[in-house]
């Protein structure tokens, strides 16, 4: 270690990200033009979380920070998101003092799974949380097989790192037998199976026939069981075993909980699991972390509720190019309640210069949007071609849709008579014309309500 070139990479970094503010990840990257192996050579606190996985990392971590914060345990996180070399030694710079001696508690890090053999060896977690693996976009690794050999690379690395994986997700599951494995799961919601285009787990990772299951709770993640060599879903430590309107209760061994259920899509139900058994195994009481759990919400960024005039109105996340994600997210508006209305804000590139393929949106179930209950789709955005005619190609009767490139056009075509819920799901790059959307809906319904 260059100790000259760390230290200036610390004391830069440090007073870039006094001038720049605390979500700008840039002071993360200067640290690193300093010294390469900064987060190697960055003083850790006893405890450091990871958490990774292809979705629901944000969350998870958002959510632990929020209930740490609500300890009055003092975390360094990137909850902002950025979870790439800037941001992760952004964490490392507010991590440690001018002197490298760790000013905080404990390290809370949402951390990119396509880069795991690279940065996990640097940050040494003694905890880490997979929430699962699938496809994502073409752009990161378009192949569960990526991210499962960049893990598993960085898990070879790591020695005591204790690991709290999905039990349901075959793809993730078994990723090493060198460490301490916690298991979560969920357990039969009684959900409709559904017909999925993609299929991430179509053949057994150890011989290479069928699997089948004794149930699926969405896309791959359920019991699976190979019939030819006996691979199965392994047995949970924590295991959801019941879900109604507001609670959820796990079942561990000593004993079922009950704790306020913060989502009612069943992917987030194994984020709030995961949440659970991370806390139960740091030592927290299960009154304790039910007490917590009414405090928190999920991140702002992922999903919004509010209702107005007797209507539900729901900002949700959308992951664009990314088919498994989007696909789960339109799962889940069938298993909801209520007439809908859903409004498409997706697959909004960055920037006019940045690459793109629109392939994603054929491997997408958008064919769950011809549920009955979804009474009108209003499409919005630069793409809206694109979706329309993929949208037509789901089966779905043009009557029901309308397509336009100004969201200033959205509420124009508002037709909330019969309507109980409205849905605006959008992709992560659309965030703030969602907020935008999300105002002027509110802003509609109560308008009508005085009219």
């Amino acid at each position: 270690m260059n100790s000259l070139s760390f230290y200036l990479g610390l004391c830069s970094g440090k007073l870039a990200s006094f001038l720049l503010g605390k979500d700008d990840d840039r002071p993360g990257l200067l640290a690193r033009k300093f010294d390469i192996d900064f987060m190697a050579h960055a003083g850790k606190p006893q405890h450091v979380l990871l958490v990774t996985g292809t979705n629901g990392k944000s969350s998870i971590t958002n959510m632990i920070n929020d209930m740490y914060q609500d300890l009055c345990v003092k975390t360094s996180c990137n909850a902002n998101g950025k979870n790439t070399f800037a941001g992760q030694s952004l964490v490392m710079l507010k991590a440690n003092s001018l002197f490298n001696k760790p000013c905080v508690d404990m390290i809370v890090m949402e951390a990119d799974e396509l880069h795991a053999d690279e940065t996990f060896p640097q940050i040494t977690p003694t905890h880490l949380i997979i929430s699962n693996l699938g496809r994502d976009s073409m752009y990161k690794n378009a192949n569960p097989e990526i991210p499962y050999r960049s893990l598993k690379k960085a898990l070879d690395k790591l020695k005591d790192t204790v690991l709290f994986l999905n039990g349901d997700d075959p793809l993730s599951c078994f990723i090493s037998d060198q460490h301490k494995r916690i298991y979560y799961g969920v357990a039969d919601l009684g959900l409709k199976s559904l017909p999925s285009i993609s299929n991430d787990y179509s053949i057994c990772t150890r011989c290479g026939h069928q699997p089948i299951y004794k149930y699926r709770n969405y896309r791959h993640i359920g019991a699976f069981e190979c019939p030819n060599c006996g691979l199965k879903a392994p047995e949970k430590d924590y295991l959801c075993t019941d879900v109604n309107d507001t609670t959820i209760t796990v079942k561990e061994k000593a004993g079922s909980f009950v704790y306020p259920k913060i989502s009612d899509t069943v992917y987030n139900i194994y984020n709030q699991t995961a949440i659970i058994a991370y806390f139960r195994e740091m030592g927290y009481e299960a009154a304790k972390i039910a007490e917590l759990l009414k405090k928190i919400r999920l991140p702002e960024f992922r999903e919004e509720q509010l209702t107005v005039n007797g209507i539900e109105v729901i900002r949700r996340a959308m992951k664009g190019q990314n088919a498994s994600a989007a696909g789960s997210v339109l799962q889940s508006l069938i298993g909801e309640e209520g007439n809908k209305l859903v409004i498409l804000m997706e697959d909004e590139m960055p920037d006019e210069t940045t690459l793109e393929t629109i392939c994603w949106i054929w491997d997408t179930d958008f064919e769950y949007l011809k549920d009955d209950k979804i009474r009108k789709i209003i499409v919005s955005g630069r793409r809206h071609f694109d979706h329309n005619v993929r949208l037509l190609t789901a089966g779905i009767e043009r009557s029901r849709m309308v397509h336009f490139e100004d969201d200033r056009e959205i509420v124009n075509n508002l037709d909330v008579k019969g309507i109980d819920k409205i849905y605006i799901l959008y992709d992560v790059e659309a965030f703030s014309r969602s907020k935008l959307v999300l105002k002027e809906v509110k802003e509609y319904l109560e308008k009508i309500h005085e009219d």
